[in-house]
């Protein structure tokens, strides 16, 4: 059994506890998630069991799709409601119009000031731990992009929002600085992931129903074949497949469809009869200057 489970993750379990519940289910070790929520959200959970582990960072770097509500005149140490409120303001004169002019300013690309509750690393301890035992949290920036915002609801001093954004946003951090526009502060109130690259809530299992044994794991999970199906497929010549599966570096002259090789980024390595091979990535740069990343 090895291979993709979309879940939905309920609130109150970080991502870690869903993996330790996961490997007292199946009793199988070799399983990890790609990209974590906080333990307060909700939504969607990639699992991966088995050689899946080995393409975890194909699937973290995916876009992101938020739906969540941020309440306006709160600030608090963590940017949401669990955390400690350190200030709070009269939203005054802040209507509808001010709230979306505020909120659509941050479509494009920004510097983003991590939260210092975050699992961002600084010498090798995670932010959070330096935060929790009263360190001084350095400032980790990181530029993301905010490729759509959208405002679904507006009941003050609450704003539901949806995002679809680079993988790496914080939408604490979103939330913190949408209300620090406004001068009012904003801090998240809930949050739910509806959507990593192509897959959607639609397609997430419950834990519980995991948990009741309501459906097959091994029916529900997609192969690393299916996860990866986003990727583009580049085809090996027969009677070369054998080399770069030990680990020869593919040339040109090696693949079926090399026009098919994206002009920068990665794509898939496939044999004659569409298993996979590996991953690769082209450099780009004018060129195609190819590696291969991974093996499968």
């Amino acid at each position: 059994m090895e291979g993709v489970l979309v879940l939905d993750k309920p609130p109150g379990m970080t991502s870690h506890d869903v993996v330790d519940e996961l490997r007292r289910l199946t009793s199988r070790r070799r399983i990890g998630h790609a990209g974590s929520l906080d333990p307060n959200a909700t939504g969607v959970l990639l699992l991966l069991f088995e050689r899946a582990t080995k393409v975890s960072r194909w699937l973290m770097g995916l876009d992101k799709q938020y739906v969540f509500t941020i309440q306006l005149g709160i600030e608090t140490t963590t940017h949401d409601r669990w955390g400690q409120i350190i200030r709070s303001t009269d939203l005054d004169n802040r209507d509808e119009r001010l709230i979306g002019q505020a909120v659509m300013g941050f479509r494009g690309r920004y510097q983003q000031i991590a939260p210092a509750v975050s699992a961002l690393k600084y010498r090798g301890r995670p932010l959070y731990k330096i935060a929790r035992e009263g360190g001084q949290v350095p400032i980790k920036t990181r530029l993301v992009r905010i490729r759509s915002i959208e405002i679904l609801d507006v009941c003050l001093p609450m704003v539901t929002l949806k995002v679809d954004c680079s993988s790496g946003t914080y939408v604490r951090a979103l939330a913190r600085d949408i209300g620090r526009q406004l001068g009012c502060g904003a801090t998240v109130f809930c949050l739910r992931r509806t959507r990593i690259g192509p897959f959607d809530v639609e397609m997430a299992t419950s834990l519980n129903e995991l948990v009741s044994r309501k459906v097959d794991l091994s029916e529900i999970m997609l192969s690393i074949d299916r996860a990866l199906g986003y990727m583009p497929r580049v085809t090996v010549r027969q009677g070369r497949e054998r080399a770069i599966r030990t680990g020869k570096q593919p040339e040109i002259d090696d693949l079926v469809n090399p026009d098919d090789i994206p002009e920068e980024g990665d794509f898939c390595l496939v044999d004659s009869e569409g298993n996979l091979i590996g991953i690769g990535h082209n450099q780009g740069k004018g060129t195609k200057r190819i590696r291969l990343d991974r093996i499968l």
